[in-house]
């Protein structure tokens, strides 16, 4: 094994630097870990405050400073865009969150007031739905499903009732 002082000395060492360890807990065996992993694996406490706010047609957008327990600091800047949120890093010291379309469970609940044998429903839903139908009386009725698309259904029924559908 070399002498630990016979490497050169590295002046500004960075988290993707590697160093050997001997883990004591696995039966002393050496390994290599970088210093990004050995800090989190000290007692590091982080504190992240607002330095600057934006707001845009599209959302807005937040500069936030991280900074360690030892005085280290992070810029980050937050996107926000539409509904839901999709993390990326182009820039350093830049997190982006775009916001995506994510499907959600949406349902329909539809009325038929006047007792009818055919019900056409359009619920814009954008799937084929499960149906549930039930009368003025809160009885399940069952019914003859036809997808006319992903947003519209009509259910034949073999008497007329009135009640409500509930799309899921």
């Amino acid at each position: 094994m070399a002498v630990i002082y016979s490497y050169p000395v590295k002046v500004n060492p960075t988290g993707d630097d590697r160093m050997i360890i001997s883990d004591m807990g696995d039966s002393k065996r050496t390994k290599q870990v970088s210093l990004t992993d050995l800090k989190t694996l000290v007692n590091t406490t982080y504190t992240l405050t607002a330095t600057d706010a934006n707001s845009g047609t599209q959302g807005g957008e937040v500069d936030l400073k991280l900074t360690d327990s030892d005085g280290v600091v992070n810029n980050i800047k937050l996107k926000g865009k539409g509904n839901f949120i999709d993390v990326s890093q182009t820039i350093p010291n830049q997190v982006d969150f775009n916001v995506v379309n994510i499907p959600t469970d949406a349902n329909f609940i539809f009325t038929q007031s006047i007792p009818a044998t055919t019900w056409t429903i359009t619920h814009n839903l954008d799937k084929f739905c499960s149906v549930e139908v039930v009368s003025d009386s809160n009885v399940i009725k069952y019914g003859n499903v036809t997808y006319n698309n992903t947003n519209s259904l009509t259910i034949t029924f073999s008497a007329a009732f009135s009640g409500k559908a509930y799309l899921n």
